[in-house]
């Protein structure tokens, strides 16, 4: 059985006075999920902000011990307290089970939760981080990806024995919608450039009806530059200058190929953050995945769900608090080696890592 807790964190900090109480529910997820999820609450406990969590277990290793990866429990009390703080899942490849629930057939623990709770827009800063190693400096770009459709619906099937058919959806109502979301974060943001990315060349109607839509939103907002570039081209570009770019608005699959390729040019999946959100509804969570083969040895970095912390503080409001916990992990960060995770270079466990942030808040 799927064990929930409330627990209410009360501790105040001299720069934080407001008695506010924010209701999230988290989900540890799989592998180091409970370290770096653990590690992260205790940070945006140290703001000062009070948090009431409800917390729920969900992930393939739920499944193993209740046969269930989510269930309808997990979806109500999303339902009702609407901003979810969650870690990795591990979803195995071709042996995943689907899971059903309300009447629908899914392909994972995180398609039930982006598709019944139409989370459309998949927000993911990768911006350099001073102190640590990487090709590049200076990068900061916002990759603004489509959740809902493309070829991430999970609707294939066998045409014959040797063939298998997938669909790619392309709708206007979607494409205006994370058009809208990418122009408006830029614009709030003080962001110069919005670029739509696309293989319209070849996908000639999809991913031309995005194309189209994102022109005709940018026209909206005359102060922002809107431009295009084919996917491809875009990739080779990023790892030639990332700096060029600024905001990308991108479909489902070029989003994740996208977002993952900007991790990587400022370091590491670890370093990047990911909010998705809907009308009513929003999760946090790392980019990165579960890391089954470092889970319990205290030594996963906890960066990336860090950062998803400091986004969630910006959706509750909070954006003072967040900005402490972006200049803490800047400060750990140029540190060095001692404060780090060994996958950043570092000999610090991931206990050492949270306490040293915790102490420059």
């Amino acid at each position: 059985m799927i064990r929930s807790a409330r627990v209410l964190a009360t501790r105040n900090h001299p720069r934080h006075l407001s008695t506010k109480s924010y209701r999230v529910l988290q989900m540890n997820g799989d592998g180091v999920g409970a370290e770096i999820v653990g590690a992260a609450e205790r940070v945006l406990e140290a703001t000062g902000v009070n948090f009431e969590w409800t917390k729920m277990e969900m992930g393939y290793e739920n499944y193993e011990k209740t046969g269930e990866v989510i269930g309808e429990q997990h979806l109500q009390a999303f339902e009702d307290i609407k901003v979810l703080f969650k870690g990795p899942l591990t979803i195995p490849p071709g042996k995943n089970p689907y899971t059903e629930l309300r009447g629908r057939k899914f392909t994972s623990g995180n398609q039930v939760i982006r598709k019944v709770f139409e989370l459309y827009a998949n927000v993911r800063p990768a911006k350099s981080l001073p102190g640590i190693v990487s090709r590049f400096q200076n990068v900061d770009v916002l990759v603004v990806r489509e959740n809902t459709e493309d070829v991430y619906t999970g609707e294939e099937k066998w045409v014959d024995k040797d063939t298998v058919e997938g669909t790619k959806r392309i709708t206007r109502k979607a494409s205006t919608r994370i058009a809208k979301t990418a122009f408006e974060l830029a614009s709030k943001a003080g962001r110069k450039r919005v670029t739509a990315v696309h293989k319209a060349n070849v996908c000639k109607q999809a991913d031309g009806l995005f194309l189209e839509v994102c022109g005709e939103v940018s026209k909206d907002y005359p102060s922002i530059e809107f431009d295009e570039q084919l996917a491809d081209s875009l990739l080779t570009k990023m790892v030639m200058d990332p700096t060029e770019w600024d905001v990308l608005l991108c479909p489902n699959l070029y989003g994740d190929m996208v977002s993952d390729l900007a991790a990587g040019l400022v370091g590491s999946l670890g370093l990047c953050p990911s909010g998705m959100y809907g009308e009513e509804y929003a999760v946090f969570e790392p980019c990165h995945g579960s890391a089954p083969d470092i889970a319990g040895k205290d030594m996963a970095n906890p960066i990336s769900q860090v950062l998803s912390g400091a986004m969630l503080l910006r959706h509750l409001g909070e954006n003072e608090a967040a900005v402490r916990i972006e200049t803490a992990l800047e400060k750990v960060a140029k540190k060095g080696p001692a404060f780090l995770t060994p996958d950043l270079g570092g000999s610090a466990s991931t206990t050492v890592m949270t306490d040293a942030i915790i102490a420059e808040l």
